[in-house]
């Protein structure tokens, strides 16, 4: 019976390192088309896989509060509500 290797996916700043230089590869290279299509087919896997993780980071986020207790908790708390206690930056 043969053993099962499992891949370990990169971490998620190594598979956006990857898609920069797939990026980069595609835009410095005169490659014939089949390379080119393979590039960006393998592109578009790696970005769908590190939004579908940066989704999830997303959901995890947490935002301290302070309990009626007085001591802090933890709450959950969307991206979006995340950004509302961000000051608005002027330009």
């Amino acid at each position: 019976m043969a053993a099962k290797t499992t891949k370990k996916a990169p971490s998620f700043e190594a598979g956006l390192e990857m898609l920069e230089g797939i990026a980069q590869q595609m835009e410095n290279t005169d490659l014939p088309l089949d390379e080119l299509m393979k590039l960006y087919e393998d592109g578009l896997k790696l970005a769908k896989d590190l939004e579908t993780r940066l989704e999830a980071a997303r959901g995890r986020m947490q935002e301290i509060r302070k309990g009626q207790d007085g001591k802090p908790e933890a709450v959950d708390c969307t991206i979006e509500q995340q950004m509302t206690l961000i000051p608005a930056q002027e330009e």
